[in-house]
C-alpha cells in the first residue's frame, strides 16, 4: 500500500514555520509521506531541504489592507491557483493538507474542499487571523493555542502551541542553577533593529552577565557592533539544536511577542522581557503578551524613545534571577492532539 501523504503549507515567518517541522519530525514514519508546498528560494524550500522533506512550489499572493494597483488584480488569480492546487493533490495523491495560515491558504482550502480531503488548521496567536476565521468554515480540524469562544471540543478544539520535539530529545529535566546570568536576546524580523540598537546603548554596563544574541538574517550588520564585548555570543541563524542548548541554559529572554517562541521560553523556565511590535497585525503580540503577563509574570517594555533606559533597569533589576526548573511535561501536549487527526 502507498504511504499517506500529508501536504505541509505555510508562509514566510519562523516561528509559524517550525510548527510545521515540529510535526514532521514527531509523526514521520514509513507509512506517511510528507511534502511542503511553498514558494521557491523561501525559508520553506531551505528547511525542507535541510530536513529532507520531499518540496514543491506553488504560486502565491498577498492581501493587502492599503492602496496598491496589485490589489485589484490578485484576487481575480485565485480561480488558477485553486486549478493549479487540484494538479497537485491528484498528482501527489494528497489525503491530508496541515496549514497554519495566509491567504494562499485560501485557494488551497477550496481545492481541498471540491477534492474531499481533510484540512487541518493551527492558530498559534491570541488574536485569530482573518485567514483562518474563513479557512475554518471549510477545515476539518482547526486547533487553538489559546481559550476563545469557537472552541467546542468537536471541529474547534484547544491544543496549547506545537512546539518541535526535537528541543528536549537530549534535554534533561534537571536544571544546574547558572552563577552568571545568561541573558538571551532573540529577535529576528526587520522590525526588531530598534531592539539591538538600545541594547548596544547599554551592554557595556552589564559584563557581570553573559549575553546569546541571535540576530537571523535581517540583523546581521550588528554583529561587529556586539564582537566588541568578550561576554556575547553571536548567531545570525541558528538550528533546532543549538536553540535547545541555548535555551536550557538561559535565564531570562529579551524578546519580541511571537507565540511560539514565548512558549518555548515559558516550557524551558526563561522569565521572558517582552517588547511587542505596535500596530502589527491587530495589535496581536500585545495580546500575546497580556496573556503571558497575566499567566507567566511576564514583563513588557514599550517600544519609545527611552527603550534603552527601560531595559536597563530591567535587567538590573533581574540580576539575581535564575531560573530553577524546567517546564517540559506539557511540552509535546499540542503535538500529540494533532497527531490523532494526523493519522
Amino acid at each position: 500500500m502507498n504511504p499517506k501523504t500529508i501536504a505541509l503549507t505555510w508562509w514566510w515567518t519562523w516561528w509559524h514555520v517550525f510548527p510545521l517541522l515540529s510535526v514532521y519530525n514527531y509523526i514521520n514514519n514509513k507509512d506517511i509521506k510528507f511534502i511542503w508546498i511553498w514558494e521557491k528560494k523561501s525559508l520553506e524550500e531551505r528547511i525542507s531541504q535541510e530536513n529532507k522533506i520531499e518540496f514543491h512550489t506553488i504560486m502565491s499572493w498577498k492581501f493587502r489592507r492599503y492602496f496598491d494597483i496589485k490589489t485589484f488584480f490578485e484576487p481575480a488569480k485565485i480561480f488558477f491557483w485553486i486549478i493549479e492546487w487540484i494538479y497537485y493533490i491528484w498528482k501527489y495523491n494528497i489525503d491530508t493538507i496541515f496549514s497554519k495560515w495566509w491567504f494562499v491558504s485560501i485557494p488551497l482550502c477550496i481545492a481541498w474542499k471540491i477534492m474531499w480531503k481533510k484540512i487541518i488548521i493551527h492558530e498559534s496567536d491570541t488574536v485569530i487571523w482573518l485567514s483562518n476565521k474563513i479557512i475554518w468554515l471549510l477545515a476539518t480540524k482547526v486547533f487553538f493555542t489559546f481559550d476563545n469562544e469557537k472552541i467546542d471540543k468537536k471541529k474547534y478544539i484547544k491544543s496549547s502551541q506545537i512546539l518541535n520535539p526535537n528541543l528536549i530529545k537530549n534535554i534533561e529535566e534537571t536544571h544546574q542553577i547558572n552563577e552568571k546570568q545568561e541573558v538571551l536576546v532573540i529577535a529576528w524580523s526587520q522590525w526588531s533593529k530598534i531592539i539591538f540598537e538600545n541594547l548596544l546603548k547599554i551592554i557595556e554596563n552589564f559584563t557581570d552577565r553573559n549575553f546569546t544574541i541571535i540576530l537571523w538574517d535581517k540583523n546581521t550588520n550588528f554583529r561587529s557592533e556586539f564582537e566588541k564585548y568578550e561576554n556575547v555570543i553571536i548567531y545570525d541563524f541558528i538550528s533546532q539544536d543549538d536553540l535547545a542548548k541555548i535555551l536550557e541554559k538561559s535565564d531570562i529572554a529579551i524578546t519580541r511577542a511571537w507565540a511560539t517562541s514565548l512558549w518555548e521560553q515559558y516550557y524551558f523556565g526563561i522569565k521572558s522581557v517582552i517588547i511587542p511590535l505596535k500596530s502589527r497585525a491587530w495589535n496581536h503580540q500585545y495580546h500575546n503578551w497580556l496573556y503571558f503577563k497575566e499567566n507567566f509574570w511576564s514583563i513588557i517594555l514599550e517600544e519609545n524613545d527611552v527603550l534603552n533606559i527601560q531595559l536597563s533597569k530591567t535587567i538590573e533589576n533581574l540580576k539575581d534571577f535564575r531560573k530553577e526548573n524546567l517546564n517540559l511535561e506539557w511540552f509535546l501536549d499540542a503535538i500529540k492532539k494533532i497527531k490523532k487527526e494526523l493519522k
